[in-house]
């Protein structure tokens, strides 16, 4: 007859143990991935708060007299908003950038005074959404 444990039971406990430290490496594993996607993501918004940043810098310094190749270059990151940010920011990225790009491409077909005022209206709106859009893009995108 046996007295210690059977070679069974050690096999078992050898397998409890290792089936435990297989579960805490996944959930590790886990853990990380997510905090890596985590950071993607952020890199993601980040670079797409620079562009908008940037165009609102020139925005700012010529209001109705934007250049039309400075507003385009904001183009493809306000078309990739839609996969970074939720829906609603995603297009009121996207809506400044339009109207921006209105706003320079008013200016480039310019002919008369009643047209730099509405341009000028346009930009008034345009700094606006900026400002509203620049405060919930640094909450969302601010690391704590």
């Amino acid at each position: 007859m046996e007295t210690g444990p059977s070679i069974t039971d050690l096999l078992s406990f050898a397998a409890i143990l290792v089936a435990s430290l297989s579960a805490l490496y996944a959930r590790w594993a886990w853990s990380e991935a997510r905090k890596a996607n985590e950071l993607t993501l952020h890199q993601h918004q980040k670079e797409i708060y620079d562009s908008f940043f940037a165009l609102k810098g020139h925005m700012s310094q010529k209001w109705d007299g934007a250049d039309i190749s400075e507003v385009a270059k904001f183009y493809y990151p306000a078309k990739n908003a839609a996969f970074y940010f939720e829906k609603k920011i995603a297009a009121e990225i996207y809506s400044y950038f339009q109207a921006c790009f209105d706003i320079a491409d008013g200016h480039r077909a310019m002919r008369g005074g009643d047209e730099r005022s509405e341009l000028i209206d346009k930009a008034k709106e345009a700094n606006k959404l900026g400002l509203a859009l620049e405060k919930k893009l640094v909450k969302l995108i601010t690391v704590a």
